[in-house]
């Protein structure tokens, strides 16, 4: 059996449209999010060259996806904390996985280009 390798798996700028916020009327009008994940891996692809032996990254962006669109959260916080356990409770390989939530242009009473939040969890 080939060993283990330690590598990055990543999905950069994954824009979803969501329903976050403190006020209401964000969690009405919604908002477009884009978000980071890098997920660091002990996996086997790189010898067997079987995704199975990895982490799909498509299969982890449509998860994410599904998070942010599916769940209605406060902050943006807590929405990097349900992406992060998704992922690790989804993918086996991953030891560890930094997720960053950006909202581009946030409503508030100064002109921003983004706010947001990077969590880094580990199994």
């Amino acid at each position: 059996m080939p060993k283990t390798s330690l590598y990055t798996v990543f999905v950069r700028s994954l824009e979803v449209y969501a329903y976050h916020g403190v006020p209401a009327e964000e969690r009405v009008l919604g908002h477009r999010y884009v978000i980071d994940v890098e997920m660091e891996v002990e996996g086997r692809a790189d010898s067997t060259d079987k995704v199975s032996d990895s982490v799909d990254y498509s299969a982890a962006a449509k998860l994410i996806e599904a998070v942010v669109r599916d769940e209605q959260c406060h902050t943006i916080e807590r929405l990097a904390a349900m992406i992060a356990d998704s992922l690790l409770e989804e993918f086996r390989f991953i030891t560890e996985v930094s997720v960053s939530v950006e909202k581009p242009l946030p409503p508030m009473p100064l002109i921003a280009e983004a706010a947001g939040v990077r969590m880094v969890k580990q199994r």
